[in-house]
């Protein structure tokens, strides 16, 4: 008998700061149907992105709209007899006003600790848990990698002038969709034409300039790595959040350069799917301090295949 299919589903723990601004409070609704408080969350829709479910979530849910910080975990269950899995992360509110509708009558704010005592101990509250160990606000750094761009071998011309392919130009308006939930206003690229043309879309959107790095491409950081890791470094200490486009090689290196300057575990397999990449959670309390990392792979979206081991060359 084959497996039952497993029901994807997100949401989050909306936060705000607390009045006096020197703590904070999260937001848990009532569900009438259960006549249980829980936090906002709720099934994704086929093909989207799970952080854009988790924001859509919140939105219907509590009229409030929200900017992902770090993820916090997941649960699972079974939902009438089928698994379920739900991705939580946390959300910084970003203005609405709650309205009572059917699915959700009721919305409150409570102190995080206070909160758990009104959640399922087998699910909200160890998110609430994992939240409240580290409640800084958090700003991020997008590395992305650039999308497909065809085989290096059909190519004729100068390998950093091979661009994107159908694929990689889907996987490159994805890309947009997920970046826009973040707000970032800074876009940089490896000096790679791929590199560029996978952040354009989000740049075009945002209507802004994608600034030229090549100490971050592939031959860049094989020539001279300590050089492509310490001009990120030197980026992430502006504390500004920021998007940056490179390829395979170079990313594996940086995200591991980085863990290993912020004294974080780097992740076993620091490798990455084209058109995907790491966002990096920075908080800013005078020096940035690495509080969260998450690999998101969009290309695997646009297909709905199975997760393939990242494929050779750059």
């Amino acid at each position: 008998m084959a497996s039952a299919r497993l029901i994807e589903a997100a949401g989050g723990v909306l936060w705000r700061q607390a009045l006096g601004g020197s703590s904070v409070e999260i937001a848990l609704v009532h569900r009438p149907k259960y006549d249980d408080w829980s936090l906002p969350k709720g099934k994704l829709e086929p093909g989207e992105p799970p952080v854009l479910g988790a924001i859509r979530e919140i939105w219907e849910e509590t009229g409030h709209g929200s900017v992902p910080g770090r993820p916090l975990g997941e649960t699972r269950y079974l939902k009438d007899g089928q698994p379920k899995r739900v991705r939580y992360w946390s959300m910084r509110a970003a203005g609405g006003a709650f309205a009572p509708t059917e699915e959700v009558d009721q919305l409150v704010w409570l102190p995080p600790r206070e909160a758990q005592h009104f959640l399922s101990p087998d699910r909200d509250r160890g998110i609430v848990a994992e939240y409240t160990r580290d409640t800084d606000s958090t700003w991020p750094l997008l590395l992305v990698r650039h999308g497909s761009a065809g085989d290096r071998s059909s190519w004729s011309g100068p390998d950093s002038d091979r661009p994107l392919d159908d694929a990689g130009r889907e996987q490159a308006d994805l890309l947009a969709r997920i970046l826009t939930a973040y707000d970032v206003h800074r876009v940089l690229s490896a000096d790679v034409l791929r590199c560029l043309e996978t952040v354009q879309p989000y740049a075009n959107q945002q209507d802004i300039a994608v600034e030229s790095e090549p100490a971050l491409s592939d031959a860049a950081q094989a020539a001279a790595p300590a050089a492509g890791a310490q001009r990120l470094l030197d980026l992430i200490d502006a504390q500004d959040s920021l998007i940056v486009c490179s390829q395979g090689k170079a990313m594996a290196d940086l995200v591991v350069a980085v863990c290993a300057a912020y004294d974080v575990d780097a992740p076993g397999d620091p490798s990455t799917r084209k058109g995907g990449g790491w966002i990096l959670h920075f908080a800013a309390n005078g020096k940035p301090r690495l509080a969260g990392l998450e690999r998101f792979d969009p290309s695997e979206l646009t297909t709905g295949a199975r997760r393939r081991t990242t494929s050779p060359g750059g």
